[in-house]
């Protein structure tokens, strides 16, 4: 009995191991560079997901994805992408001086900024606040300070985002021009390092594989990116024109679907939404900008 339940274990973990060797190979397969009609017809139906949306997605106040589209507009030159930043601006930003995430969106904004006032928020968000407030007192808060260090993550193997996360906070705190990390340019170099191996090792086209390869093309490194892992994100994109948190192994009826999820496998609602669909925005609007300056 236990010699049969042995030989059934083995032949499992035979096929499992197979099947992860199978995707290890798709996923990293070399193929030819996207043309430039393929990513900007990717965009275009990005951005008419979010028109569709706008009412829905204007209710999600997000600021770092909602820079994301600001960045997207600034980087293509879109109208509607501008109106609907603007729309956000108005909402959000505007009429709202105390917002400490002003400091992301205005270089010359200052909000004061305690402690106590962020306690609540996620970890990586404490992070973000510090890198852009340029504050010296935050950093004195273990919980931030801590994010400073390229082997912080290596302590929270199961944050899928977290090497993203902390090298987004990273790059803001280049960008506020902080000076609080004499060694940054060998941190994110690090960080970039990091994330290209979990691309290579994490087949699943989920929402964080979309949010790693942005962080690298944002690093305009053509070292750094395979172009089969674009060609993924753009093969995970809906008819629809967006993105969501699914991994597809198996189609069902319903509109749903059996495959990779954030926490491991299962049955869900195929719905795009939001947080995956502007950072494929932002994504395509780099690769277009790329191409633009080729």
């Amino acid at each position: 009995m236990l010699s049969r339940i042995a030989t059934i274990i083995l032949a499992a973990l035979i096929v499992i191991s197979m099947m992860y060797g199978y995707a290890l190979w798709w996923n990293n397969r070399s193929v030819e560079d996207l043309s430039y009609e393929e990513v900007e017809e990717s965009l275009r139906l990005g951005i008419g997901w979010l028109k569709r949306n706008e009412a829905e997605i204007l209710r999600v106040p997000s600021p770092v994805l909602w820079w994301m589209v600001k960045r997207s507009a600034e980087l293509t030159k879109d109208d509607y992408l501008e109106t609907l930043f603007a729309k956000y601006e108005s909402q959000y930003l505007e009429n709202n001086i105390n917002n400490v995430w002003r400091m992301l969106f205005y270089k010359a904004a200052w909000v004061p900024v305690r402690y106590q006032d962020i306690e609540g928020m996620p970890y990586y968000n404490k992070h973000f606040i510090y890198a852009i407030s340029c504050d010296e007192g935050l950093g004195e808060y273990a919980d931030i300070s801590e994010q400073n260090a390229p082997e912080f993550c290596d302590s929270h193997p199961f944050r899928q985002a977290c090497v993203t996360h902390q090298l987004m906070g990273i790059r803001m705190m280049k960008r506020s021009e902080c000076g609080l990390l004499p060694d940054i340019e060998q941190i994110e170099r690090g960080l970039e390092s990091k994330i290209r191996s979990q691309l290579f090792w994490d087949p699943r086209v989920l929402d964080i594989y979309i949010q790693r390869t942005l962080l690298l093309v944002e690093s305009e490194r053509d070292d750094l990116v395979k172009p089969v892992w674009v060609k993924r994100v753009i093969g995970a994109q809906s008819q629809e024109g967006g993105w969501n948190d699914l991994s597809e192994i198996v189609t069902l009826p319903g509109n749903r679907a059996f495959g990779f999820t954030y926490r491991g496998v299962g049955v869900r609602k195929v719905d795009d939404d939001f947080h995956a669909t502007s950072q494929g925005v932002y994504l395509m609007s780099m690769l277009l900008q790329q191409s633009r300056a080729l």
